[in-house]
């Protein structure tokens, strides 16, 4: 299939069945643009390709996603996620806020320097923050984590919203509590305060595939599925698992372009604003006889404030059931 794309942008396409086994066609834009010092977003010189699978900062499976893959369906609504540091505004920093605000989302983390659990004669306690220059924005640094410390592995645990953070306990851990490090980053309104205790993880990043709360969309699995349904999705598998920003970054519907952006505590002047570009997209597929409209709904918006980039990734989705192989070309230009 030939595809004449007219924007700057780097493209891609794809064709998954869907729950009732039709076919589809996902045609996915992917627009990089640098961040000045001035604070203005250029387009970048050099298009990122629009990335095939998830890229993490460590080990896959045992690290948090640092990059989503974008090669994919399409989501139901947009996502919103920030890669970087919180950066102290000044030597001798231990606590600071970052906070981040794209049009309606609004998300604020608390970052401390290393603490730890400390023994003494009233039991344990946390040590007073160390100061730090700059701190990642990862999950790893979150309140979550795994604990195969017991004997039973029946009583192993995770945290199902973050397996790889800081701080979880089974109930029959045999984990000592002194002398380890608690989470950096927190909720404001929900602190870690007693050892063993829970909070909700806290992070701009996206989320595992096997974390909550996308792990309860993806449906029903069970041998009734395998029997009539294997290896179509099964009949309650929820878009909304596509999701991969933390629920706080997910907009209820699709952001447009042109909304409003503010990062603090990212970068050593401590508050960037701008705004996201207003692209106008028009994409169709073009067969030997018709062709149809692709509308493109912009499903990722990413700030990159370690490489101090953002990309927006539009896909479009039309049913084209049989219809595939008359599709002779894409067609994508500026609106």
């Amino acid at each position: 299939m030939k595809v004449e794309n007219q924007t700057p942008f780097a493209h891609a396409w794809l064709a998954p069945l869907d729950k009732q086994a039709a076919e589809h066609l996902v045609f996915v834009l992917k627009a990089t643009y640098t961040i000045a010092e001035n604070g203005r977003l250029e387009i970048a010189r050099k298009q990122e390709p629009v990335r095939a699978v998830d890229e993490f900062y460590g080990e896959p499976g045992k690290s948090s996603i640092r990059y989503e893959a974008e090669l994919g369906p399409a989501k139901p609504v947009t996502d919103v996620a920030l890669v970087g540091c919180a950066v102290a505004p000044q030597s001798g920093t231990t606590v600071m806020d970052v906070s981040l605000r794209v049009g309606p989302l609004i998300k604020r983390v608390r970052v401390f320097g290393e603490r730890r659990w400390k023994k003494g004669l009233l039991g344990l306690s946390i040590s007073k923050p160390l100061p730090f220059d700059r701190i990642p924005l990862t999950y790893e640094n979150a309140y979550g984590g795994k604990d195969t410390s017991a004997k039973d592995s029946k009583n192993h645990g995770q945290e199902p919203r973050n397996p790889v953070g800081r701080g979880f306990r089974s109930k029959k851990s045999s984990l000592e509590f002194a002398d380890v490090l608690l989470p950096n980053v927190e909720e404001p309104s929900d602190f870690l305060r007693q050892p063993g205790g829970g909070v909700a993880p806290a992070g701009f990043g996206f989320i595992g595939r096997d974390w909550e709360p996308r792990l309860q969309y993806t449906g029903t699995y069970n041998e009734k599925w395998m029997q009539e349904r294997m290896p179509l999705l099964p009949l309650d598998f929820n878009e909304r698992f596509h999701n991969a920003a933390h629920p706080d970054l997910t907009a209820r519907d699709y952001l447009k372009g042109n909304e409003a952006v503010e990062v603090i505590g990212c970068t050593r002047p401590g508050r960037f604003s701008f705004s996201l570009p207003g692209v106008k997209l028009v994409a169709r597929a073009l067969m030997a006889r018709n062709s149809v409209g692709i509308p493109l709904n912009l499903n990722t918006v990413l700030l990159d404030f370690d490489a101090m980039k953002v990309s927006l990734l539009w896909k479009g989705d039309i049913n084209i059931h049989r219809q595939l192989m008359q599709i002779k070309q894409i067609e994508c230009r500026l609106g």
